[in-house]
């Protein structure tokens, strides 16, 4: 398995490939951890580009947790109807937010037992809320992560919760925000789940999953 200076190494050279200079985010910019933890649940399954189109027509005609929570199910269902799942997302949303309501004091909880507890939030989501809702510093494991996490030897479990807890074990803390962007970028380009680009890939000489393979070929999909 790859060790801490390695992993420090993939991290760095992602960066410096990728003009990834900060860990920073423009995604989530002027939303409070509410509505981060709406846009969260909507953007499952969905492009970043779909996410950012949804919910700004969703948060227009529905501001504010108190307009969620009066809200009629079938038009807020309507408003979301252009993400997949729409129908289960919103019955997710809106228990949530009762349960934010009633259980939590009408609080976004700030601790990750609170937050999975909500219908439809799983510890990506409670990530992703902690992180940009309430500056915290999480590690965030999408599909793009795990895969990544998973090559290059950081995580032996393609179980999310897994490399979560490896990534927490192997990665410096101060490196976590970057290794999102970074891993998610590379997951994007060269180390896609079927037909990776591994001779191209930036971070190959470090990578597990290229150790082994005939000069000339790709490498199979995992």
């Amino acid at each position: 398995m790859m060790d801490r200076e390695k992993a420090s190494e993939a991290v760095r050279a992602l960066c410096e490939h990728f003009g990834i200079e900060d860990d920073t985010t423009d995604e989530y910019d002027g939303m409070d951890p509410y509505q981060i933890l709406v846009s969260t649940i909507v953007s499952q399954q969905i492009s970043e580009a779909s996410t950012r189109r949804i919910c700004s027509a969703l948060f227009s005609e529905f501001p504010s947790m108190e307009d969620v929570r009066h809200a009629d199910p079938v038009r807020f269902e309507e408003a979301i109807k252009a993400s997949r799942y729409h129908h289960q997302k919103a019955c997710c949303i809106l228990s949530a937010t009762r349960m934010i309501a009633e259980d939590f004091g009408g609080e976004v909880p700030d601790d990750l037992e609170g937050l999975t507890s909500l219908p439809g939030v799983g510890d990506k989501t409670a990530a992703c809320v902690l992180r940009y809702g309430f500056g915290k510093n999480t590690v965030i494991v999408d599909s793009h992560i795990n895969r990544v996490s998973n090559r290059l030897g950081i995580s032996g479990s393609k179980r999310p919760a897994d490399t979560r807890k490896a990534i927490e074990e192997t990665v410096p803390e101060e490196m976590w925000g970057l290794l999102d962007k970074g891993f998610i970028a590379l997951g994007r380009t060269f180390c896609r789940p079927k037909g990776p680009s591994c001779e191209e890939c930036p971070v190959n000489h470090l990578c597990e999953h290229n150790v082994g393979r005939q000069p000339g070929r790709r490498s199979p999909a995992m």
